[in-house]
């Protein structure tokens, strides 16, 4: 439109200073109010209108990728003709060599239909830009490699494709595999003792002692007759058997409840109308021990001073179903109205489950800020927990060990835990912020203080995550104050160790092997630094840092990374997002690559960065 005229044009009186009308001070303030007001409105309306123009029309895709060949699913959204749109791979334009699953249906990309396109691997990442006249040409979908579907029929989590909303893939359900972990410490005992008086109680499938006060369970509520006994003695023994729970039950404080043994003794709790069914332990000085609790029961510990032994939780019954769970987690520390600390997990194990692991949280609704302190987990496990919502689970952002989320944490310690094979994250701890449900801050960042992980290991998690808004899918999830030391990450569907907004990071010893990226660095991230570390065959990059200044990276060992995008570790791209793909600046690197590769080892984007590359045999 440039060029035309709109309109008459205007006469211009021009005035001499004489004549020149003069305006009261409180006039002259109003006047400049009102431009000032005009002028941000039109500097928002073009803004509105840039963004809304840079944003193009909506498209959803899902891409299935089997090693050679991609699938782009049309999800939802706009329907595009040809000419209107490119697909892109790795930012080439291969539309031409793309081809419809059912050529029949016609030439438009439109909601049910899948492009198909040849692609050796690897592949990174894949993108639909918009060409057509409802605004700029932009990219308006787009996948990453750890979000591609495996297609692979070799693959253990291969799946049809288009995944539906209840497809759950898993891998076989195995016992966890034994690693060699250096001898972990001794459980800590109480400070005080519990209550005087000790009483068995029996399930109707019990065999009764032959000494002892016993009370007997008919099989039905029997946590009438277990809180009976508990209101009665500070010790409580249940003996071998099932025990039938259909609702709450309630552990008073300075009170130990023992079972025969994780697979002798068993909690099954079911409720048809409410899944809210936990352990409560709301009180201090409390031991569980030597147990299995299955269905819908849950431990929902908000006192101090409390300790779980040789437990086991699932959400899985007997006979095969999967109910689901009320709890935030499977061992859930709720800091409701008070900071909760001195709270140990050992030889824990939560497995098929429809909500996290462990989780630790707090109460906000009354904006005052509270602390989990002095919580430990020793040879802790957490395996297939999380299904989605249409699978069966609360969220779809399940995680194994979900450390932190709205509660400050302080001297938090994770010895010899393995995490496999969960929903999103294996070791999950989020980056600080206090948000409600509209995703607006509604308190002050969270505190993190040291959490300390040691020869923890992470496998194969992310994998069977179907849910559109897959994000995490990593083995660590960790953002600050914390030291990572022997840890090991093993084919994790994202990054084996994935630090968002970070700080303050050690991670000591620590290796990768096989997850589409070894270590993920972003998102104004400082002072990480990876010491002796080691990346083996990443499926796409060792390193893949962007936005972050001062990471020291010291003695890395960078073995057969797959590469993509020309290099086998990458600094300062993120997704073509001007936003997040900031250089890596101040930061050191030194890298011994081991591997025959055609592609750099590493890009050198940034400034005031020191690299330093040895490349080894092998």
């Amino acid at each position: 439109m440039a060029g035309r005229e709109h309109g008459r044009r205007h006469r211009v009186s021009v005035l001499s200073g004489d004549d020149e009308p003069r305006l009261s001070p409180t006039a002259l303030a109003f006047a400049a109010v009102f431009v000032i007001v005009i002028v941000v409105a039109i500097g928002a309306g073009i803004l509105f209108l840039n963004l809304l123009s840079e944003q193009g029309p909506d498209l959803a895709i899902e891409v299935g990728y089997d090693g050679s060949t991609l699938r782009v699913h049309h999800e939802g959204g706009i329907e595009l003709p040809p000419g209107d749109f490119r697909l892109l791979v790795d930012g080439r334009d291969r539309t031409g060599d793309a081809r419809f699953e059912d050529a029949s249906k016609g030439r438009n990309f439109s909601v049910g239909r899948t492009l198909v396109v040849s692609a050796p691997a690897p592949v990174q990442g894949v993108q639909v830009r918009y060409e057509g006249d409802q605004g700029a040409h932009v990219v308006i979908a787009e996948r990453y490699a750890e979000e591609f579907v495996r297609t692979g029929r070799d693959d253990p989590w291969a799946m049809d494709f288009p995944p539906s909303a209840t497809t759950t893939p898993r891998a076989a359900e195995v016992p966890p595999r034994e690693y060699t972990f250096p001898p972990a410490p001794a459980p800590k005992g109480l400070a005080e003792p519990p209550r005087a008086g000790h009483l068995y109680v029996a399930a109707a499938d019990s065999f009764l002692p032959s000494s002892g006060e016993v009370i007997r369970c008919d099989g039905s509520a029997d946590e009438v007759e277990i809180t009976e006994a508990l209101r009665r003695a500070g010790t409580v023994e249940l003996l071998e058997g099932t025990f039938h729970l259909s609702r709450r039950l309630t552990v008073p404080g300075y009170t130990v409840l023992a079972g025969q043994g994780r697979t002798r003794t068993v909690l099954s709790v079911e409720n048809a109308s409410d899944p809210y069914q936990p352990i409560e332990i709301a009180q201090p000085y409390v031991t569980v021990r030597d147990l299995r609790v299955e269905g819908q029961g849950f431990f929902r510990i908000s006192a101090s001073h409390v300790r779980i032994r040789d437990v086991v939780a699932t959400s899985r019954t007997r006979d095969g179903r999967l109910l689901p769970s009320g709890g935030n987690g499977m061992f859930f520390v709720w800091a409701d109205r008070s900071d909760v600390e001195d709270v140990e997990f050992y030889s824990c194990t939560a497995y098929d489950c429809s909500t996290h692991g462990f989780n630790m949280n707090q109460d906000f609704s009354d904006r005052v800020p509270r602390t989990t302190r002095a919580i430990r987990f020793v040879n802790c496990y957490a395996a297939l927990c999380g299904y989605g919502t249409a699978g069966g689970s609360r969220s779809p952002w399940i995680t194994g060990f979900d450390l932190q989320e709205t509660q400050d944490l302080v001297d938090c310690q994770l010895i010899n835990c393995i995490s496999e094979s969960n929903w999103e994250s294996g070791f999950h701890a989020e980056p600080g912020a206090r948000l409600d449900g509209e995703m607006r801050e509604i308190g002050p960042r969270t505190r993190c203080e040291g959490l300390v992980l040691t020869n923890c290991v992470a496998k194969n998690n992310g994998w069977r995550n179907t849910d559109p808004g897959r994000f995490f899918l990593s083995g660590f999830y960790i953002h600050r104050n914390a030291v990572l030391s022997g840890c090991r990450s093993i084919h994790n569907r994202n990054a084996g160790f994935y630090v968002q907004g970070g700080s303050s990071l050690l991670f000591d010893r620590c290796t990768d092997s096989g997850s589409t990226y070894g270590w993920r660095i972003m998102k104004s991230s400082q002072e990480i630094r990876l010491s002796s570390c080691t990346s083996s065959d990443a499926r796409a990059w060792a390193i893949w840092a962007a936005y972050a200044s001062r990471l020291q990276v010291e003695n890395f060992t960078q073995v057969r990374a797959t590469g993509a995008r020309g290099v086998q570790s990458i600094l300062g791209w993120y997704k073509d997002n001007a936003r997040y793909g900031r250089p890596v600046t101040d930061s050191t690197f030194e890298i011994t690559v081991i591997g025959p590769s055609p592609l750099a080892p590493i890009n050198r984007d940034g400034s005031g960065n020191r690299f330093e590359i040895v490349r080894a045999g092998g």
